[in-house]
């Protein structure tokens, strides 16, 4: 790909580098021709009249009655110059009659003269010099000489200036490439990721700015790499939670069909099969609330609700299922805890909490349902509210800490463990990022795990 120009006709960051540092030197160019014309001219005028100045130097030497013949005439128009004398007496002649009272006083005075005059003809620059054997002698020369020595230095300046400006744009077009190459490998790179390639190798980079851009894409590779791979695990557990109780279904409904079942089983079939299609009916259930979480619509009514008497509530609730299961649900309350929140949703996640501690504690075990003020850094001065799910089942190791809110990562570590599909703990961390708070866990002083969830 073309680093200075993409696919779609669009400027890229090399073409602009180059049209950047194109304009920077043809700003400078300019800058430096504005800036050094009034320069240029002085300094041409100078060698006008230091070459001027030598040559009245070498007149000054003649005697100044040969310097009125002929001959004087001829070396002056030689050089395309005009030629004054200046008696003893003070007499002027050419283009000394130029010269002023005060400026012919300083020439026989002994003093040089270096003047500029106009006459008829245009601006005359004037050297004299007074001579060896008294009187002076005036060379001069028009404006014109100037301006042709001027125009003649210009030429070359602009030639130079010409010459720099190509080697410049020859060099910006250079950088310009050597600086877009990388962030082009790295742009295609991206594409490579965005069209589901992964582990796609990428380019060094020769800067800072770039090399960073780099490395959070290997990162952003890597992340996908991951998040995708648990994707994966996840679909497969759903394949399978899916696949299992519809095998179960087909198969007795089949015998239905064919008429293989007898009469006294009936009952026992028809049990195994509201069970199994209860079983699905909470699994699609927790798919859906997953779903409808992470949606854009997800709704909150939000208002004060006393936290102690939603976890008094949660606790009565589950101690006939805990009964069932040998395990006792207790509730931790000291007093009213007031916040400004959805009671429903916080209900819905004290129960996924209760459902999933009660699951995995063993018979004679103990779930405890907890709230207190939490007086943490909370917006504005105002204190938040922490809400424990504490059970005695066999805790988490590190490692399932750090996946215990993907989808289904525990029940495919644990599939050992009774009930459940896995949804459960990723359902409670998207409702509390709802509400604004955030969920930890940690060990609990029963055992096993606290759930802790933090409201503001």
């Amino acid at each position: 790909m073309n680093p200075l120009r993409d696919g779609l006709g669009r400027e890229g960051l090399g073409r602009r580098l180059l049209l950047a540092l194109t304009a920077v030197v043809v700003l400078s160019a300019g800058l430096t021709l504005v800036l050094t014309g009034p320069l240029l001219r002085s300094s041409t005028e100078s060698a006008v009249r230091e070459g001027l100045a030598r040559q009245a130097d070498l007149l000054a030497r003649l005697p100044v009655a040969a310097l009125a013949t002929g001959r004087g005439q001829q070396v002056a128009r030689s050089g395309d110059l005009s030629l004054g004398v200046v008696t003893r007496a003070g007499g002027a002649s050419g283009v000394a009659a130029s010269l002023s009272p005060e400026e012919l006083a300083a020439l026989l005075a002994g003093q040089p003269v270096s003047t500029t005059v106009r006459t008829d003809g245009g601006r005359l620059l004037v050297e004299a010099r007074p001579a060896r054997a008294g009187g002076a002698v005036a060379l001069a020369t028009s404006d014109d000489t100037v301006q042709r020595s001027l125009a003649q230095q210009r030429r070359r300046i602009l030639l130079a200036l010409a010459i720099g400006l190509a080697a410049a744009v020859v060099v910006a077009a250079g950088v310009a490439a050597w600086l877009a190459r990388p962030l082009a490998a790295t742009a295609d790179a991206a594409r490579r990721l965005a069209a589901g390639e992964r582990g796609v190798p990428l380019p060094e980079a020769g800067t800072r700015e770039i090399a960073d851009v780099t490395a959070a894409l290997g990162h952003l590779d890597e992340a996908l790499r991951t998040s995708e791979g648990r994707q994966r695990r996840f679909l497969l557990s759903v394949s399978h939670e899916l696949r299992t109780p519809l095998t179960t279904l087909r198969g007795y409904a089949d015998a239905l069909a064919d008429g293989d079942v007898d009469a006294d089983e009936l009952v026992e079939i028809g049990e195994t099969m509201r069970a199994e299609a209860q079983r699905l009916e909470r699994y699609v259930a927790d798919l859906l609330a997953l779903a409808r979480v992470e949606a854009d619509d997800f709704s909150l009514d939000v208002g004060p609700v006393d936290l102690a008497e939603v976890v008094a509530s949660t606790a009565v609730a589950w101690t006939a299922r805990g009964a069932s299961r040998g395990v006792a649900v207790d509730a931790e309350v000291s007093g009213p805890v007031v916040a400004e929140t959805d009671g429903h949703r916080v209900r819905q996640v004290l129960d996924a909490l209760v459902d999933n501690a009660v699951r995995v504690c063993a018979e004679g075990g103990r779930v405890v349902v907890a709230v207190r003020p939490e007086p943490g850094p909370a917006a504005a001065g105002r204190a938040g509210c922490l809400l424990e799910v504490r059970d005695s089942g066999p805790g988490l190791t590190p490692d399932d800490v750090a996946v215990a809110f993907e989808p289904g990562v525990l029940h495919e570590r644990h599939a050992d463990r009774a009930g459940g599909a896995g949804l459960g703990l990723a359902l409670v961390d998207r409702l509390v990022t709802r509400l604004g708070g955030r969920v930890s866990v940690s060990p609990s002083p029963e055992g096993g795990a606290t759930f802790a969830v933090h409201l503001p």
